[in-house]
């Protein structure tokens, strides 16, 4: 039961994040070309700009 509690928790979790991350998109009106990779570190979203 604990592999199966904590598995449904995980789902929730992650769940939680997407929708968060989801609404942080749409409220800044970030371009999907302007987000990258997610990894075990978290999620970068940003504007990569060249020097004058």
């Amino acid at each position: 039961i604990d592999a199966v509690r904590y598995a449904a928790d995980l789902y929730y979790k992650y769940n939680l994040y997407f929708t968060y991350i989801y609404s942080k998109i749409k409220e800044y009106n970030i371009q999907l070309e302007n987000s990258y990779n997610i990894d075990e570190k978290g999620f970068l979203i940003g504007v990569i700009r060249r020097p004058k």
